[in-house]
């Protein structure tokens, strides 16, 4: 993220520099299609966590950069617009909590992101625009592997009781801004709810105990394209 911030800077500051010589999006037709490629920060929500019943409060969180991604189809309204999009996301996350036996589970997952999104002009200047841009996104686990350390520095890939794959629904705001047809977009999205939460079972001091975890993972992300 620190080498990133500095890169989009860069690119933003050239981008303004020679916005005389940048050919205009044309926002005057009704459809505009495109592509976006960035960088996630998933930040964990710890929402509900319990050992055999027993709730277990103070649990650590940590997370990566994921990699983010999507194909664009916006369709204009004078200074508004309606933004579908069509992609996919992943994460790096993991969970400690020693007192209770687990030292580290860590996680990977990969999902299929459908956002709706509606937009508003609310500047231009040349080739320059800067949109303001909100809406609900459907999110689906399509692949999710994560490997367990328990307090005996043992080692093991993480079986679920039931299947990770479930569906997550999002609030999604952010701002856009278009120098000619390189889109660069910062966006924020909180997770309302999971259709489902995730249990397993681990082994503690030779017995074994189920965990029931609810949690969700909000992402800050940041990200540049192409509009055309």
């Amino acid at each position: 993220m620190k080498r990133l911030v500095p890169a989009i800077c860069i690119a933003l500051s050239f981008a303004l520099a020679t916005q005389a010589q940048v050919k205009e999006l044309n926002v005057s037709k009704r459809f505009n299609w495109g592509i976006r490629l960035g960088v996630n920060a998933p930040l964990v929500d710890i929402r509900h966590m319990s050992l055999d019943g027993t709730p277990v409060d103070e649990s650590d969180s940590e997370s990566s950069l994921g990699l983010t991604g999507s194909f664009i189809g916006r369709y204009n309204i004078k200074r508004h617009y309606i933004q579908l999009e069509v992609g996919m996301h992943q994460s790096h996350t993991r969970l400690c909590n020693p007192d209770h036996g687990l030292d580290k589970i860590n996680t990977s997952a990969y999902a299929v992101d459908v956002p709706v999104l509606y937009g508003y002009n609310i500047t231009k200047h040349g080739p320059f625009l800067m949109n303001l841009f909100a809406g609900p996104r459907v999110s689906y686990i399509c692949n999710e592997t994560s490997r367990i350390n328990t307090s005996g520095n043992v080692s093991r890939n993480l079986v679920y009781n039931d299947k990770p794959n479930s569906f997550s629904f999002y609030a999604v705001g952010g701002l856009s801004t278009t120098i000619g047809h390189l889109y660069i977009d910062f966006r924020y999205a909180y997770c309302i709810r999971n259709s489902k939460d995730q249990s397993f079972n681990i082994g503690l001091d030779n017995t074994t105990g189920q965990v029931k975890l609810s949690r969700a993972i909000n992402e800050l992300s940041i990200s540049i394209g192409y509009l055309w």
